[in-house]
């Protein structure tokens, strides 16, 4: 009965000692920090192929927009060619909403720019 008694450690009380259970503690936590790490590899690794993947689709969206558009005002300044009988004149009909945002973008610039240069 005293051997078994002997044998019954108090779930508080760890036989090992302090520096054992340390050491323990450290390398316990190198391998978790190392699995950690791992981990952490493998989804950034995943993340960046997802987001290239979508950066990709994106600018090849935005390129499919911007070739429509340019087809679009050919065939915009092709049908005012016709209804006119002047390709320059329809040309120019096509380009001149394009050329007015770029003066009023201009300007704006310009006057920002002045601005903040008052300003330094």
């Amino acid at each position: 009965m005293s051997e078994r008694s002997d044998l019954k450690v108090r779930p508080d009380e760890d036989p090992r000692t302090t520096a054992v259970l340390i050491l323990v503690a450290v390398r316990e936590s190198a391998a978790h920090l190392g699995r950690l790490l791992r981990l952490a590899r493998i989804e950034i690794r995943g993340n960046l192929r997802a987001l290239a993947a979508l950066v990709l689709l994106f600018g090849a969206a935005l390129l499919l927009v911007l070739v429509t558009l340019a087809l679009l005002l050919i065939a915009l300044r092709d049908a005012l060619a016709v209804l006119l009988g002047n390709e320059a004149l329809a040309s120019l009909i096509v380009a001149l909403p394009f050329l007015a945002a770029t003066a009023i973008l201009t300007w704006a610039g310009v006057r920002r720019m002045s601005l903040r240069a008052s300003r330094a």
